[in-house]
């Protein structure tokens, strides 16, 4: 079997021994515990949303690469591997010769002292970026300007897609960041409109009090979305609501925010906000003009149209496989 262009890999390609022994388990897990079945593999390992959407829209576009493959004999010559451990391990291979080219990110590290400081090592050859503000992470490092290169992730739009037309008064409040109390001063101004709202709160990271699930649910037929997030490197849970063709109205305070107990001067709340998706607001003195003159004039909003010209799957995997490849062969052309 040929070996493909390029190899996304978020888990580390086990050795010989290992896969023998987990073959041979799944063989007989049946019969030394009959009726438990072996823990769920994840579909997506590493980040869940960045892989998907990679894989994804790769497939969709039909790309020259694999996924995880068993070997390393199956890994290709390029290797994109946005999850540390396999990061790693790419790396080793990338020094032995083994593969040609690397690329990291946008998720293995925020900060360039994260993880070792993996991001600043040789071997890396490109590092993706989910939006141009977030090369200030990058600015203490100017070597690496030449390796940066911008591109987010998309959505899937058949999963995001509305099922009900907007009829609703529902608005959608996707709490992030920022006190409770300001949240809850939000939210009255919008009753005050004569508007309902559902709260979904949510933390930085992966980590959320709701499913996607209940997010769709939340969303489809919502007149507004009402973002409250100190920062956001691209903002996925925006696309999800444009993609459900509900447009937002995003707090965006562009000053300090925090991650992981690190404070840092945040650029943006919403890099990819556009007029045909919805409103930024600074202070909590305006968003209630803002409400005012966004559910007034609604119609000038496409939230959905956009997602599908600009950040679905396959767009933004063809724009990463572009990315790579241009990359490397600017590499291979090299003396």
């Amino acid at each position: 079997m040929s070996r493909p262009y390029l190899t996304v890999l978020t888990t580390p390609v086990a050795p010989p021994a290992t896969r023998l022994y987990r073959r041979a388990r799944a063989v007989l897990r049946p019969l030394i515990k009959p009726g438990i079945p072996l823990p769920p593999v994840r579909p997506y390992p590493g980040h869940h949303a960045v892989v998907r959407s990679v894989v994804e829209g790769l497939r969709a576009i039909g790309a020259d690469f694999n996924f995880n493959p068993m070997s390393a004999g199956q890994v290709g010559r390029v290797v994109y591997a946005p999850a540390n451990e396999a990061l790693s391990q790419a790396m080793n291979w990338k020094r032995d010769g083994r593969i040609d080219y690397l690329v990291a990110g946008p998720v293995n590290a925020l900060f360039l002292d994260d993880c070792d400081s993996i991001l600043l090592r040789p071997e890396l050859d490109m590092i993706i970026a989910p939006s141009e503000w977030t090369r200030w992470f990058y600015r203490e490092a100017p070597e690496l300007d030449s390796r940066v290169r911008i591109c987010p992730v998309g959505v899937d739009q058949e999963y995001w897609k509305p099922t009900v037309a907007t009829s609703s008064s529902r608005v959608v409040v996707y709490w992030k960041s920022g006190e409770e109390r300001f949240c809850e001063h939000v939210e009255q101004i919008i009753r005050a409109s004569g508007l309902a709202t559902v709260r979904l709160r949510s933390l930085h990271g992966e980590h959320s009090i709701f499913t996607p699930d209940d997010f769709r649910r939340a969303l489809d037929g919502a007149v507004m979305s009402v973002f409250l997030s100190t920062f956001e490197t691209q903002g996925i849970a925006l696309a999800e609501a444009w993609a459900m063709n509900v447009p937002t109205l995003v707090w965006d305070p562009q000053g300090p925010a925090q991650w992981r107990g690190r404070e840092f001067p945040s650029q943006s709340s919403a890099p990819f906000l556009t007029p045909a998706t919805g409103v930024a607001w600074r202070s909590l003195d305006r968003f209630e003009s803002v409400l005012r003159d966004a559910l007034r004039d609604r119609d000038r909003f496409h939230p959905r149209a956009w997602v599908l010209a600009n950040m679905t799957d396959a767009v933004c995997s063809n724009a990463l496989y572009r990315i790579i490849r241009q990359g490397a062969e600017a590499r291979r052309r090299e003396p």
